[in-house]
């Protein structure tokens, strides 16, 4: 499989990474699966992974056609009959427990911190992004973004590299509500 972007890491190596077994245990661990018929925990990991690493802008759209590409079944080794539809993705997002995805991302995190030497992990360049956004009622803020709802919003994003946090950006502009724009503008 070819690299992905620019990265001298391939899909299949860091797919190698993760153990199924970890995806199934952390599935049953978490209850995430409840009721859930076709998305269940691990395909909906493998999705955004995928989704995230294969497309240029990710939206509920490219992830329903990521997974009902054939492609995508055969690398994860799904059934080929199955299909979802944009507002099935977007319910299970809405829903899933975000736990899951977090003790999948330690592991993996750990995992790489394990594998890979400090000098060796430096040339990866890992850093952790996170934003959240803030509100308060309009009169409290100059700036912000505004939400139509008698309140602004602030969005505040924050690099990590591993040992201090190494860049801090704060939005104001009504652009910067999609991470689709914040978050290639911090990274």
């Amino acid at each position: 499989m070819t690299n992905f972007k620019n990265h001298k890491v391939s899909v299949s190596q860091l797919i190698g990474l993760i153990p199924e077994a970890l995806l199934t245990h952390l599935s049953s661990n978490t209850n995430v699966d409840y009721y859930t018929k076709v998305l269940h925990a691990k395909k909906v990991f493998y999705l955004l992974l995928y989704g995230i690493l294969d497309n240029e802008k990710l939206s509920q759209r490219t992830l329903e056609d990521t997974f009902n590409d054939s492609g995508f079944k055969v690398l994860f080794d799904l059934d080929e009959r199955e299909t979802v539809v944009r507002s099935s993705i977007s319910e299970r997002l809405s829903k899933i427990d975000y736990h899951y995805f977090k003790e999948v991302y330690e592991f993996i995190y750990t995992t790489f911190s394990d594998y890979y030497a400090y000098s060796e992990q430096l040339k990866y360049n890992l850093i952790r992004v996170d934003s959240t956004m803030v509100s308060e009622m309009s009169g409290k803020l100059k700036e912000g973004l505004d939400n139509k709802s008698g309140k602004k919003s602030v969005k505040y994003s924050v690099t990590f590299d591993g040992i201090l946090p190494s860049g801090f950006e704060v939005f104001t502009q009504a652009k910067f509500s999609s991470e689709d724009q914040a978050l290639p503008q911090v990274i």
